[in-house]
């Protein structure tokens, strides 16, 4: 699911929250343009750098950490992680009822990112910024023009789309497979978000990240294996596997089409296509209970769908925050924490075992999404120093 779908910044964060609308301006200048929905940006191309002397200058910066901001973010990571969790476990239970339709599911979890815009803009307005003037500066996103029906449309149809149905095929891999197993195949969108810019975004080629990537891909290859071929386990990491892609040209493609959008920006665009799919989503569930595919009725419906959309009304909450006031590593590492919550919940509550291909295969997933969440910037400094040493090593070599 998008969810949407990253360690400490090497560039200063202001300390406080103080300053009302400059505090976000001064956060956009260090995570403009990172994927909106992972945060798992690639600084490169997130700083739009256009030559080698601005790379470096800000390669100098000094990183400068904040206790409060670092506590904070612990505590959000722990949180988001749970309500992820809880999100993936209330599907699960509302599947084992005589519950099948996904698309009301995912109707609801999607509708839930309306909240977005709104929890930036009373914090703005707290510190003394009108709606209208937050409003003005968010609607850039539609263009020069401000908000215009058409602009909407164009961007909210493609993306609404792409984000519903990455939603979609996550919840309906729950019918097949574990939540854990599903939570750590689509970690993978991280190295889907690495392919993609490469071939979309002229992502800089980075052995680490390739090497991310295929660790990632045997990490879904594993659990695939664990599930035994031509089994319904195997369906279950395949929808999961397309969801993770679907959620990767997501993230690419708002990259790509917004280049680099503020906070207010980018949570408007979140609430519009939250709002999109309120009011688009429900066609589908209607067809498919008309056509008996998809069947709803009141003695199969399941509370739990209720937990659902709690859970992601709770982490978009959070993610706003995180995005707000602490180091943009955290917005994405609490769905990195959901995996070992998840197995801790199968194996306790839903006494499930799992076997060693799975315990691998979900190592090797998280190993590249760490591996993905490192700055580049740190990424290419180390690479040089390798490089150089290996230089070093041949020309000694060479005069001996």
């Amino acid at each position: 699911m998008v969810q949407q779908e990253d360690l400490e910044s090497d560039y200063v964060v202001p300390e406080n929250f103080s300053n009302g609308i400059d505090i976000f301006d001064k956060i956009d200048k260090n995570i403009c343009g990172q994927d909106i929905d992972s945060l798992n940006s690639y600084e490169i191309a997130v700083l739009n750098v256009d030559s080698k002397s601005d790379y470096q200058e800000n390669s100098q910066i000094r990183p400068k950490v904040s206790w409060r901001k670092t506590i904070l973010g612990f505590i959000i990571v722990f949180c988001s992680g749970v309500s992820v969790t809880s999100s993936g476990q209330f599907a699960k239970s509302a599947y084992q009822s005589n519950f099948t339709s996904t698309s009301l599911a995912t109707w609801l979890s999607r509708s839930s990112l309306t909240i977005a815009y709104p929890v930036i803009t009373m914090a703005l307005y707290f510190f003394g910024h009108s709606h209208r003037d937050t409003f003005n500066e968010a609607a850039l996103i539609f263009g020069k023009d401000g908000f215009t029906i058409k602009a909407a449309i164009f961007k909210m149809l493609p993306m609404g789309t792409i984000s519903a149905a990455s939603t979609y095929c996550y919840y309906y891999a729950l019918i097949f497979t574990s939540s854990t197993d599903v939570t750590a195949v689509f970690s993978s969108a991280a190295g889907f978000v690495y392919i993609f810019s490469l071939i979309w975004l002229s992502e800089p080629f980075n052995i680490f990240r390739l090497f991310a990537v295929m660790l990632s891909i045997g990490g879904v290859a594993s659990i695939a294996y664990s599930e035994g071929l031509g089994s319904f386990g195997v369906v279950g990491i395949l929808l999961a596997a397309s969801s993770a892609i679907l959620a990767a040209i997501f993230r690419v493609f708002a990259k790509k089409l917004l280049t680099s959008p503020s906070i207010s920006q980018a949570t408007l665009l979140l609430s519009f296509m939250g709002f999109f799919n309120m009011i688009t989503l429900w066609i589908p569930t209607l067809i498919l209970d008309i056509a008996d595919i998809e069947p709803l009725s009141v003695e199969s419906f399941p509370w739990s769908l209720i937990g659902i959309v709690l859970s992601q009304v709770f982490f978009n909450f959070l993610l706003c925050i995180a995005i707000a006031v602490t180091y943009p590593i955290y917005a994405s590492l609490g769905p990195l924490l959901a995996i070992p919550l998840n197995a801790a919940i199968d194996v306790w509550y839903r006494q499930q075992s799992f076997n060693i291909f799975e315990i691998l295969g979900t190592l090797l997933l998280i190993a590249g999404f760490l591996i993905m969440s490192v700055p580049i910037s740190i990424m290419l400094r180390f690479s040089a120093k390798v490089r150089s040493y290996i230089t070093c090593t041949e020309a000694n070599e060479d005069r001996s």
